[in-house]
Formats: C-alpha cells, structure tokens, sequence
C-alpha cells in the first residue's frame, strides 16, 4: 500500500473507533438539546451503540432503566436502527417500553416504530383531560404497535390498543368499568382509535389525535343505571341524550 492509503486508513480507523466508544451522554445531550429539554435524560452510562439511562422523561411521563442498543449496520445505511426497552412490566404504576426504532440521518422527520409494546398507568393520563367532574383512574393503558411510520404526521399505523382493568372513581364512588379495546390506525396525519363497545359502558367511538395534542372524539355511550347522579349529570357534557340512558359522544379538544 502506498502511503497516503496507510493514511487515509489510519484515519478512518481512528474515526470508527471514536465513534464506537463514543459516550452515550454526547447523544442524549443533543436529543434535549434539539427537543427544546422536552426530552430528558438522567444517569446516562454506556456508549453510543449501548447505553442505559436512569430515567427517561417527556412531558411529565417518565420511564426509569431505559436500555438501547444501535446497530452499527444501519449507520453505513444513512439510518439508525435502535432497539430500546425500559421501565417494569410487572408494576402498574410505572411505564414500560420495548420495541425498535428506525430513523432516517438524512430526513429525521421521518420515523418507524415496529413490533413496540407500551403499557402507561391511566391515573397519569386521564388527569389531563378536561372533564366536568373530577375523576381518578386507575388501571392501565397497553399499546401494541405493529407498524408506525411517522412523516410530518401519522402515515401508516397497525396496532391495537387496551385499557386494562379499568376504573374510576367519581365523587368518592368506585365505579369498575371493565376492559377496553381498539384498533388504531392512521388518518393523516392524524392517528385514530377506534373503540369496540364491549366495555362497561358500552363506548362505541372514533377518537382522532393531531400531532399538536388536539383530539375530536365521535360515537355513543350509556350511563348505567347502578352510577352515581353526578355522572348522570354530567354525561350532557359530551353529547345528546338518546334516551334509557344512551348519549351521543361529541366532544374535541379546547
């Protein structure tokens, strides 16, 4: 070999290990960086290609003992192809995460998710949405993602979706509503849920998330006899009374 090949290897060599051993905290610093702090990372540990950090937070949902591993492949491809896991299945008060992640370096608005499983506690969740009484949810929300591809919005999604032993408790009243179940897709470039009605409520909708957090939500429901008036009450919030205690569902964002 010449000498400038010599050279020219020499550094190339000196490049792949640098970023081999490259520490994790250089990119997870930049993800917060880039994401305006609404991405944070604590205890970052590992490199690059396998990490682990304590936690892992984005607006308010945390997920302690996250682990990712990168391929070293895709990079050569102009990708990256990472596989990630985080949080306790086994706990329902905490988020658990597991799935692979595909990011185009060229184009990184565009995004794949594939074989994930996501399980979030609900009480989190449903204290963020507006209702006219106060409610405390318990149980768990799991997601099943077979495919997601994200571009400038939702693009294509085949998954289903679950609330697991699902309750309320209104005004100091329990109230178990069973389980429910969904498909989700995609209207782009918003997502959407379809609700099935074999619930405790028998909620039968169409719900519609933009990628700014607005939501439309459309179908039916029933009151059951056996809840309190305070619920009664405030079912007219969503919709039209039907009568025998069936409501239409409109309801959207504010």
């Amino acid at each position: 070999m010449k000498k400038w090949q010599w050279i020219l290897l020499a550094v190339l060599t000196y490049v792949l290990f640098v970023i081999i051993y490259m520490p994790a905290t250089y990119m997870t610093s930049y993800l917060q960086q880039s994401t305006d702090n609404k991405v944070r990372f604590t205890g970052v540990a590992g490199t690059l290609f396998s990490g682990t950090s304590e936690t892992l937070s984005y607006e308010g949902l945390r997920v302690d003992d996250v682990t990712w591993d990168l391929s070293a492949l895709s990079l050569l491809l102009l990708k990256a192809n990472l596989d990630i896991k985080g949080g306790a299945i086994r706990s329902s008060d905490q988020i658990y995460i597991d799935g692979n992640i595909n990011l185009s370096i060229l184009n990184t608005n565009k995004l794949k998710v594939t074989n994930a499983r996501i399980f979030v506690p609900a009480k989190p969740l449903l204290s963020q949405v507006d209702l006219p009484v106060a409610v405390t949810a318990s149980g768990r929300f799991r997601v099943d993602i077979d495919s997601l591809e994200l571009k400038q919005g939702c693009q294509q999604l085949t998954g289903k979706g679950s609330w697991l032993q699902a309750a309320v408790n209104i005004a100091g009243n329990p109230l178990d509503l069973g389980g429910f179940n969904a498909l989700l897709s995609c209207e782009s470039p918003a997502f959407a849920i379809q609700i099935s009605p074999d619930n405790g409520i028998q909620l039968d909708a169409k719900v519609t998330f933009e990628q700014n957090g607005d939501y439309t939500a459309k179908g039916t429901f029933t009151i059951p006899s056996n809840f309190p008036n305070e619920v009664k009450q405030g079912a007219s919030f969503f919709g039209e009374s039907l009568g025998q205690g069936r409501y239409t569902l409109d309801a959207r964002s504010r």
